[in-house]
């Protein structure tokens, strides 16, 4: 049982390089007890063909993915897909998320142009309330790429930031109170939240977790993370992503990610 392990790139784990790096480190640890032979390479170092069994892949440049769905149309099973991890692009994402009618809060994606001709008149009359300006495409990359703005003074100067960087879709995102809660998910058995707060375990209801389950099908993810609010009765997904660092539990997911990667083998075999 061959298993190959493709670790993220740099551009990709803005401050978590070293995490990113030891989630993978110890999964194949983990599959090599397991009985499993692995090796990892960089992005940079993948080869054309593979004779693998079964890909563990952190990667999310096009290009990376494109190879990768030409080894998926061969019969090679890869987690997470290539398909998976594009519906993670933050303008696919939220429709998404929206067309499976995950809660969330109100969330708008614009052009940087449709934003300077619209919402600049309407604000301009008189900020009302709080939100999140987020790229539109990726995740973060840099502390800029996702900032909150309370007045019309703060939405401009990070519009500004956008467009000096060649970013032209935006995601807007209504701002909501509450505790923030990050969670870690492998399949549908192992889902592990924390208080982002204190980093303390924190327990979801059977209704978060249904919901937290769907998002992660829609989207297509088999080793996952993200973020909600939670407040009151009231809670609301903000954000998941593909294969995070799981620097919360990491010794504790690589063991559950080895574990779904090995039965997944044993299928495919």
């Amino acid at each position: 049982m061959n298993i190959l392990g493709i670790y993220r790139e740099e551009i990709f784990s803005p401050g978590k390089e070293k995490q990113d790096k030891a989630i993978m480190d110890k999964t194949l640890s983990e599959l090599r007890h397991l009985g499993c032979e692995v090796r990892a390479v960089s992005p940079d170092s993948v080869p054309e063909e593979t004779g693998a069994d079964l890909v563990l892949s952190m990667a999310q440049s096009e290009n990376i993915l494109s190879l990768l769905s030409s080894w998926q149309k061969k019969g090679i099973r890869i987690i997470n897909s290539p398909q998976a991890v594009r519906n993670c692009y933050r303008k696919r994402m939220i429709s998404l998320l929206k067309e499976n009618n995950i809660s969330m809060p109100q969330t708008w994606v614009y052009s940087l142009e449709a934003i300077e001709e619209e919402l600049f008149e309407v604000y301009s009359l008189g900020w009302m309330g709080s939100y999140w300006i987020k790229r539109g495409d990726f995740h973060a990359l840099q502390r800029e790429d996702v900032v909150r703005v309370s007045s019309f003074e703060e939405m401009e100067s990070s519009l500004a930031y956008f467009r000096e960087n060649g970013i032209n879709e935006i995601v807007i995102q209504e701002h909501k109170d509450g505790e923030i809660v990050k969670f870690y998910g492998v399949g549908d058995e192992y889902i592990k939240p924390f208080l982002a707060s204190t980093a303390k375990p924190f327990e979801l209801s059977e209704q978060v977790i249904k919901v937290i389950l769907n998002a992660k099908d829609c989207l297509g993810l088999e080793i996952y993370g993200g973020d909600l609010i939670v407040s009151n009765d009231s809670f609301f997904i903000i954000d998941i992503n593909d294969w995070p660092s799981f620097s919360l539990c990491q010794d504790e997911a690589a063991k559950q990610i080895a574990k779904y990667a090995k039965s997944i083998l044993e299928e495919v075999r």
